[in-house]
């Protein structure tokens, strides 16, 4: 009697397996880094172990994404949640003739020289044509960095790379406002001077929770 084959046997191809051995081998990778860094640790909000769990993060998540496209299959894992919204205030009865915007983000640079990095390739976005050389020799400091990543993808593409550009997000908050009669004369040379609660339309908290906070190690 021959052999019955099994027909509900799913066979990964090669390259398939690769990735998976890929995202395995930098998961195991980024364990091992984060346990040095724990370890070697200096104390409460060590930057290399913020940097070492935002790398464990990446690479959990990527195998865990990878495994399920690939096998739909999952880890036992969770991962923190992102920064949750509240909404402070708005005032639905507010007419304004014209209104200011000021935004306010925080992060921790948890690691320079991948914020170097995100600079650079934010350079080449820009400058195409531009040599690989220009580009180290333009984003040599982290305030240049964020000026190129500003310069190419704005506030809302740099919120976006933060955490592969070596940024940890500690908050934002946006506030909306009427603005009066010669508050627009103050845009350049003192742009939050007009800064008003009373004058407020409208006002979005972005806020990291203990919880993810916590995490970080």
């Amino acid at each position: 009697m021959s052999e019955q084959v099994r027909s509900d046997i799913v066979t990964t191809a090669p390259d398939d397996r690769a990735r998976l051995q890929t995202a395995l081998d930098d998961l195991t990778d980024a364990l091992e880094n984060h346990l040095e860094a724990c370890v070697a640790r200096s104390g409460e909000g060590d930057m290399a172990v913020q940097a070492a769990y935002t790398a464990l993060r990446h690479a959990a998540e990527r195998y865990d994404d990878l495994l399920f496209e690939l096998r739909e299959e999952v880890t036992p894992w969770e991962f923190p949640e992102g920064p949750h919204v509240d909404i402070e205030y708005e005032d639905p009865d507010a007419e304004p003739a014209s209104v200011g915007v000021f935004v306010r983000r925080d992060y921790d640079i948890v690691d320079g020289d991948e914020l170097l990095r995100a600079g650079r390739e934010a350079y080449g976005e820009l400058y195409p044509a531009h040599p690989r050389q220009a580009a180290d020799a333009d984003v040599n400091h982290a305030g240049r960095a964020l000026y190129q990543l500003l310069h190419a993808f704005g506030v809302d593409g740099l919120d976006q790379r933060a955490e592969p550009s070596g940024l940890l997000p500690r908050g934002g908050t946006v506030w909306v406002q009427e603005l009066t009669d010669g508050d627009g004369d103050t845009l350049v040379d003192e742009p939050f001077a007009v800064v008003d609660d009373e004058m407020l339309i409208y006002r979005l908290d972005e806020v990291i929770g203990p919880d993810e906070d916590d995490a970080q190690g």
